[in-house]
């Protein structure tokens, strides 16, 4: 009867990217979502000055 030889990979913690990768939903979260943020205030900021009530 042979033994079965079981491991976990790294339970301790998120996955690691390969030595040398970058992991880019980290990179495009880190960029994108402030660009996005930016973007969508100065859209609202020229409907306001464009459509606003005065």
């Amino acid at each position: 009867m042979t033994g079965t030889h079981r491991t976990t990979a790294n339970t301790d913690g998120p996955p690691e990217a390969p030595r040398g990768r970058t992991r880019w939903g980290v990179a495009a979260a880190i960029l994108g979502l402030p660009a996005l943020a930016v973007t969508g205030f100065l859209a609202l900021m020229a409907l306001w000055v464009l459509f606003g009530e005065s």
